[in-house]
């Protein structure tokens, strides 16, 4: 155990506790509860640093909790386009006493289901549980399913999912008040020339099994895409309770090629959703983000770390997503770390059409010119009229191996 304490401004003030800095934390694996007397929202970095082939995952530090969390999807030793695929569940327990926890594995189609039951965790500890160390008399070998995670208290989940050697995709667990019928894809990509594809993933949470084609995703090209196709996908089997779904362009080749835009994904009932960022056959780059909730109603989106190519190449491409069915007015309030020195604060206003997203892409040095390189600080974006989301992407320019590649919802507030 470590204890830190420091001060964060008001406004977007921003602290970066670094472990491979820190000097209070002994080497190990554990979890962290962070307080605070004013609102606060964390992002998490997931890092296996130069020392070996780069691996990174990140996501949002959980601001609320529950007793019942869905991962949609798992595997467990699965052969993929990436290699070998393999899932881990993190659940930490957010309570003042010891709980118990289970782990029901719900196999897709052909694959048994299995729970893992009587897990006891400590007041903010958490249980790491590795698929790749069960039994294969439980779960065997090429497994694929989605997770139900029940506790006797309060509890936090999120999920890593590895692919290959290097690549790491880590995403939230789901509650039961996260769920909805409509889920906002901002990007879906097939079989670019980089090679990027992002499959979604679907879990029926709803009463009853989803017929075959009542899960519908449809997606409208961005005006950059060199495919302009217009495409709705359908589910081509029957979904039962807890199980998921995947649209995967990696696999599926009815899927228009060389696409990249945003899709809509409705279902007859409440399913949880998320997003894979993959390079299948050209690097080991990998992400993860959970899908915009279409039901928001918040107007104000909170970035906590931008960067505009630093000098170690780190740089951070932001998606800001309106979830009306009408146009708004954007304002977006750059304020710059106190480390950035001679750094300034910068604004910009613009209107943002009905159910349209637009990229602020601070890998180019093109993106806000006004702005320099090696700027970093944290973005405030606040709509007029609409809902609005988003995520970001955390990037690594100029870096070739391993995976150097993560992303992670924004904060959002009414």
């Amino acid at each position: 155990n470590a204890n830190e304490s420091f001060t964060i401004a008001g406004n977007g003030g921003q602290a970066i506790i670094r472990q491979y800095f820190d000097t209070v934390m002994a080497s190990g694996r554990g979890s962290a509860v962070v307080a605070s007397d004013q609102p606060l929202g964390a992002v998490v970095q997931i890092q296996a640093r130069a020392q070996q082939v780069p691996t990174s995952g990140a996501y949002m530090a959980s601001s609320s909790t529950h007793t019942t969390f869905y991962v949609p999807l798992l595997l467990r030793q699965r052969s993929t386009a990436s290699g070998t695929g393999n899932s881990q569940i993190m659940v930490q327990n957010a309570g003042t006493s010891n709980v118990t926890v289970s782990i029901q594995l719900v196999g897709n189609p052909g694959f048994a289901n299995y729970t893992k039951s009587g897990i006891s965790i400590a007041p903010g500890a958490t249980y790491y549980y590795d698929l790749a160390d069960e039994s294969a008399s439980n779960v065997p070998a090429g497994w694929e399913g989605s997770a139900v995670v029940t506790g006797s208290g309060q509890i936090s989940v999120i999920s890593n999912f590895f692919l290959g050697s290097h690549q790491l995709q880590t995403f939230n667990g789901f509650t039961p008040d996260d769920l909805t019928n409509k889920w906002f894809i901002p990007l879906f990509a097939s079989n670019l020339a980089n090679r990027l594809s992002t499959p979604v993933t679907a879990q029926n949470l709803s009463a009853s099994a989803i017929a075959t084609g009542a899960l519908s995703m449809a997606c409208q090209p961005a005006s950059d895409s060199p495919n302009q196709t217009t495409f709705t996908l359908q589910n081509n089997r029957s979904i039962a309770v807890n199980e998921s779904y995947v649209f995967n362009p990696v696999t599926d080749a009815s899927i228009a090629r060389t696409w990249i835009g945003s899709c809509v994904l409705t279902a007859p009932g409440n399913v949880a959703a998320f997003v894979q960022m993959r390079f299948p056959g050209a690097n080991d780059n990998a992400a993860a983000f959970e899908a915009i909730n279409g039901t928001g109603t918040d107007r104000t989106v909170i970035v906590p770390l931008v960067a505009k190519l630093l000098a170690n190449g780190f740089a951070t491409p932001v998606l800001i997503q309106n979830l009306g069915n009408a146009s708004t007015n954007i304002t977006l309030t750059y304020k710059p770390n106190a480390s950035c020195s001679g750094c300034q604060q910068y604004t910009e206003n613009f209107t943002l059409a009905a159910n349209a997203s637009v990229q602020r892409n601070f890998r180019l040095s093109s993106t806000l010119p006004s702005m320099p390189s090696r700027w970093e600080g944290t973005l405030t974006v606040v709509s007029s009229s609409q809902p609005i989301d988003g995520y970001v992407q955390l990037t690594w320019v100029g870096i070739a191996s391993g995976d150097n590649y993560m992303a992670h919802r924004v904060f959002t507030q009414p």
